[in-house]
């Protein structure tokens, strides 16, 4: 199964915009997304190179947001507090993605058909995939399959103003998780998802072990506390799950917390 990554969900409590021009800041361009009128949501976004991109995701209409059909929708609501929240996953064949993860035990809902009214009154579209699973769990990613192949997403991009030229030479290198059993984690996602044996680490400054995948778009690292410090603090913060993106070359010159999660 390809493991390509297509975004970063990153929950906020404030207006998406604001989270985003953390980065505005460091040089970078970020945009307003627009809305989500059927989940009662917005964002804001920071495209890369590959197409990968941070996507800020914010309640807009509680009331709408409160009876939306969306998984990822239904976790933002449930946040513990603010800060990385899921992977989304691209693919260009979501029924065979679907396929196989039943295949391998899983349970997924049906795919989903989605769209967002863009800042400009254009309507963009593409269909997702949740695996089901507890809220209390360790998040897995979500699929997406856009309706543009990536080379047409791409100029559409260009010719909005979504993706600035100063962004390309940035590329996401690595999104760090936080699990409370980093042998079981490992485990997991590289049965469910067909990943490649990785190398462990030891952070002596941190206090914690880690497991590294290099994947052909990004490394992705499992991270499990071993004492008191950095990651146990996180972990009691806001769970398991993602808590640190790094960039290539680094945005910021060392590790920034950025509305409860770190970046680099």
């Amino acid at each position: 199964m390809e493991f390509k990554l297509d975004h970063i969900v990153h929950f906020v409590d404030r207006h998406p915009l604001e989270a985003a021009n953390m980065f505005i800041k460091q040089d970078l361009h970020a945009v307003m997304g627009g809305r989500h009128e059927n989940w009662g949501s917005h964002n804001s976004l920071c495209y890369f190179s590959d197409l990968a991109y941070l996507e800020f995701l914010a309640v807009e209409d509680r009331e709408k947001a409160n009876t939306a059909n969306n998984p990822l929708i239904h976790r933002l609501l449930k946040q513990r507090a603010e800060g990385l929240g899921q992977l989304a996953i691209r693919t260009e064949r979501i029924e065979e993605v679907k396929q196989k993860l039943e295949e391998k035990g899983l349970e997924t809902g049906e795919v989903i058909n989605a769209s967002r009214k863009r800042e400009d009154g254009t309507l963009l579209e593409w269909r997702m995939l949740f695996i089901q699973q507890s809220d209390e769990d360790c998040p897995l990613p979500f699929f997406i399959q856009w309706n543009q192949t990536d080379d047409e997403r791409k100029q559409d991009l260009h010719k909005n103003g979504a993706l600035g030229a100063q962004n390309l030479d940035v590329s996401i290198s690595a999104v760090h998780y936080i699990v409370k059993d980093l042998n079981s984690a490992v485990t997991k996602w590289r049965k469910y998802f067909d990943l490649p044996r990785g190398e462990e680490t030891v952070n002596d400054e941190w206090r914690a072990r880690s497991y590294a995948i290099q994947l052909p778009s990004f490394k992705l690292i499992f991270t499990e506390a071993s004492g008191a410090g950095t990651v146990q603090q996180m972990l009691e913060k806001k769970g398991e799950g993602p808590y640190l993106v790094e960039f290539e070359p680094p945005v910021f010159k060392s590790y920034y917390q950025i509305c409860g999660s770190m970046f680099k």
